[in-house]
Protein backbone atom coordinates (compact mmCIF):
# COMPACT_ATOMS: atom_id res chain seq x y z
CA UNK A 1 0.00 0.00 0.00
CA UNK A 2 3.12 2.55 0.35
CA UNK A 3 3.92 2.19 -3.59
CA UNK A 4 0.35 3.42 -3.95
CA UNK A 5 0.35 6.48 -1.82
CA UNK A 6 4.06 7.38 -3.01
CA UNK A 7 3.60 8.88 -6.30
CA UNK A 8 7.05 9.00 -7.45
CA UNK A 9 7.39 5.36 -6.55
CA UNK A 10 7.74 3.89 -10.04
CA UNK A 11 10.60 6.44 -11.16
CA UNK A 12 13.12 4.21 -9.95
CA UNK A 13 12.08 1.61 -12.19
CA UNK A 14 11.84 4.16 -15.32
CA UNK A 15 15.34 5.31 -14.68
CA UNK A 16 17.11 1.85 -14.16
CA UNK A 17 17.71 1.42 -17.65
CA UNK A 18 19.35 4.78 -18.68
CA UNK A 19 21.13 4.10 -15.66
CA UNK A 20 22.59 0.91 -16.45
CA UNK A 21 22.70 2.17 -20.10
CA UNK A 22 25.03 5.34 -19.16
CA UNK A 23 26.87 2.82 -16.90
CA UNK A 24 27.51 0.23 -19.91
CA UNK A 25 28.55 2.99 -22.31
CA UNK A 26 31.19 4.71 -19.80
CA UNK A 27 32.71 0.70 -19.26
CA UNK A 28 32.61 0.82 -22.84
CA UNK A 29 34.21 4.00 -23.75
CA UNK A 30 37.03 3.74 -20.77
CA UNK A 31 38.04 0.17 -21.91
CA UNK A 32 38.06 1.58 -25.79
CA UNK A 33 40.05 4.50 -24.28
CA UNK A 34 42.77 2.01 -22.27
CA UNK A 35 42.75 -0.30 -25.84
CA UNK A 36 44.12 2.90 -27.97
CA UNK A 37 46.22 4.32 -25.11
CA UNK A 38 48.29 0.98 -25.32
CA UNK A 39 48.48 0.49 -28.78
CA UNK A 40 49.84 3.27 -29.25
CA UNK A 41 52.15 3.53 -26.05
CA UNK A 42 53.42 -0.16 -27.66
CA UNK A 43 54.52 2.18 -30.52
CA UNK A 44 58.30 3.24 -30.39
CA UNK A 45 59.42 7.18 -30.93
CA UNK A 46 60.39 6.74 -33.68
CA UNK A 47 56.89 5.55 -34.98
CA UNK A 48 55.13 8.33 -32.90
CA UNK A 49 57.68 10.89 -34.34
CA UNK A 50 56.73 9.59 -38.03
CA UNK A 51 52.73 10.38 -37.01
CA UNK A 52 54.12 13.87 -35.31
CA UNK A 53 53.28 12.51 -32.23
CA UNK A 54 55.53 12.93 -28.76
CA UNK A 55 55.45 10.34 -26.35
CA UNK A 56 53.98 13.03 -24.04
CA UNK A 57 50.60 13.23 -25.86
CA UNK A 58 49.47 9.69 -26.42
CA UNK A 59 47.27 10.18 -23.52
CA UNK A 60 45.80 13.37 -24.74
CA UNK A 61 45.48 11.90 -28.14
CA UNK A 62 43.71 8.61 -26.81
CA UNK A 63 41.00 10.78 -24.26
CA UNK A 64 40.44 12.89 -27.12
CA UNK A 65 40.13 9.87 -29.94
CA UNK A 66 37.14 8.39 -27.52
CA UNK A 67 35.60 11.04 -25.38
CA UNK A 68 36.14 13.85 -27.86
CA UNK A 69 38.15 17.18 -28.03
Amino acid sequence: MAHALNPHAHVQYVEQPALLARLRQSYADYREYLATYKELNALSDRHLADFGVSRLNVREIARATVYGD
